[in-house]
């Protein structure tokens, strides 16, 4: 009898790990490249989640609609090498 644990199967949906643009950027623009690979909260999620990290910085707003919210502009923290 073989007694070796089994790790059981993740369920769900497999996790995606988003490429960040080098770029100023928006969620919009993220969710919009990806095709439809994620929802729209989703792509937020996890741009909240790069933010907590350090992997990506807030830079600002831009307000290019005439109503509705101001847009968050990020970008990609460029790691130094020593």
């Amino acid at each position: 009898m073989n007694n070796t644990p089994k790790t059981p199967a993740k369920k769900g949906r497999p996790s995606f790990s988003v490429n960040w643009p080098e770029n100023t950027f928006s969620v919009r623009e993220v969710y919009t490249s990806l095709e439809g690979k994620l929802s729209p909260v989703s792509v937020q999620l996890k741009v909240n989640k790069a933010v907590a990290t350090g992997e990506l910085q807030k830079v600002g707003t831009s307000k290019q609609q005439k109503m509705g919210r101001p847009t968050v502009i990020y970008k990609k923290v460029q790691v130094e090498s020593p």
